[in-house]
């Protein structure tokens, strides 16, 4: 048995219209079973959530309460259960179980790159800490990272207008210098970016913000070749780093940085310039998440 199908054949019909583009005909539940037949996870995400409350009292699933994420990972149990006849593949490579960050289910990928320890699930803010004295620029990886780790946990100040402020920050504290140009920061080898991490309500990391990666006209690909990313969080007025991921390119992380590389428009309101940004579910994909919110689940 197809979840995602039985669950489409219980929506009611303006649910199947909106989610078929508004089309009218006698077909909506089929174009939305071609879709969805293997990706469960994408169809409860695009529920809203009466329609879930719906399916829930539809097959009696008991009561339907709780918020939207809730509901879409009781709804995916449900039908991870029917297709594998029990919950004995839940958690194993057949049955992957879908973290729920916010009010959506998601994937978490293994960590397929290095980041520092952590004292537990999720991570924990580091305490505050001096920022190093400044010195020479790091004169390999190990350095490099030795400088990521003694970063952690500095308090960055307020950054007014200028959103690349702590950017320039977090590479000062390595002992690089951004380029504006399209060589990486550090050496011409690994590119230095921070991202925007904050809790849910439920205490995990997300990803907040497509990090910017450099202006229309440069090339993005050269930037993202080797990328050591730094997990920033807002703390009073300014920020910290929380964390670093060093990530080398490959043919799954140059598939995921091809979908989710987009433009859109860059600076001050009302600019004409445009900039090339990394969309956050690149993320999800390349691992970053494990290391801050702990292993894709094995249990329920």
């Amino acid at each position: 048995m197809n979840a995602a199908r039985a669950l489409i054949a219980a929506l009611p019909p303006p649910a199947l219209r909106r989610l078929a583009g508004g089309r009218r005909d006698d077909a909506p539940a089929a174009a939305l079973e071609a879709r969805f037949a293997g990706d469960l996870v994408a169809l409860l995400n695009c529920l809203r959530a009466d329609e879930l409350r719906g399916l829930l009292t539809a097959l009696r699933l008991g009561p339907p309460e709780g918020d939207a994420g809730a509901l879409r990972a009781r709804l995916w149990r449900w039908g991870a259960e029917v297709e594998a006849g029990g919950a004995a593949l839940l958690g194993t490579g057949l049955q992957p179980i879908p973290e729920q960050l916010g009010a959506r289910l998601v994937h978490v990928a293994a960590a397929r790159g290095l980041a520092p320890p952590s004292p537990g699930w999720p991570r924990p803010v580091p305490p505050p800490r001096p920022a190093p004295i400044p010195g020479d620029e790091p004169a390999d990886v190990d350095e490099l990272l030795a400088a990521a780790d003694r970063a952690l946990g500095v308090r960055l100040p307020a950054r007014g207008r200028d959103k690349g402020a702590w950017g320039r920050a977090a590479a000062a504290l390595l002992g690089v210098v951004e380029r504006g140009d399209d060589e990486p920061d550090w050496r011409g080898e690994i590119e230095l970016k921070t991202v925007p991490i904050a809790r849910d309500r439920g205490g995990r990391w997300r990803v907040t913000e497509d990090p910017a990666i450099g202006m229309e006209g440069a090339s993005p690909l050269a930037k993202l070749a080797r990328v050591l990313w730094l997990c920033r969080a807002a703390v009073d007025d300014g920020a910290t780093l929380v964390s670093w991921y060093l990530l080398d390119w490959d043919a799954d992380v140059a598939r995921w940085v091809r979908r989710d590389l987009h433009t859109r428009p860059k600076g001050p309101r009302g600019t004409d310039a445009r900039g090339w940004y990394l969309h956050k579910r690149f993320f999800v994909d390349a691992g970053l998440y494990a290391t801050l919110n702990g292993p894709p689940r094995s249990h329920v």
